[in-house]
């Protein structure tokens, strides 16, 4: 998969930047979830997340805009990129075994026919291994980002 900017995403990226008729969150959410077991394509959100972590410890962490959760700066390959800081998941009582990560940002999706603000991805990106967190007390999620091409 690599890092996928899905339609709701382009969506809210657009409609922010180009027309500004969109209320941009003040932050964004970010999880863990299995991309091979559900094989994300483009037109797909956050219902069709698989194999989140289900431990009672586990939560969707929160990075907020206009801080030092973001750091924006031109790549080695010279392509612009957006990079989380590090997000670390309390993962002490879960099973599931993990290889993406997901962003999510709430806003009225003209693509899905919202009638109000609600929860749809923005990204997503794998990372650099499969991951089972039945060995792992905290998992830290480190260079998560979008890069533009």
């Amino acid at each position: 998969m690599g890092t996928h900017l899905h339609d709701t995403g382009e969506e809210a990226m657009l409609r922010d930047f180009f027309t500004e008729d969109l209320a941009k969150p003040a932050s964004l959410t970010i999880g863990l979830f299995s991309d091979s077991t559900a094989s994300l394509t483009d037109s797909e959100d956050v219902a069709d997340l698989a194999n989140e972590p289900t431990g009672t410890s586990y939560s969707r962490q929160t990075v907020s805009f206009g801080t030092t959760d973001f750091t924006v700066e031109d790549n080695a390959n010279n392509n612009w990129q957006a990079v989380i800081s590090d997000v670390t998941f309390d993962t002490s009582d879960s099973t599931e075994a993990v290889d993406a990560y997901f962003v999510i940002i709430n806003f009225q999706a003209n693509d899905k026919g919202d009638t109000s603000a609600s929860d749809h991805l923005l990204f997503t990106g794998n990372l650099d291994q499969e991951y089972n967190l039945s060995g792992i007390d905290s998992f830290t999620l480190s260079g998560a980002g979008l890069s533009l091409n």
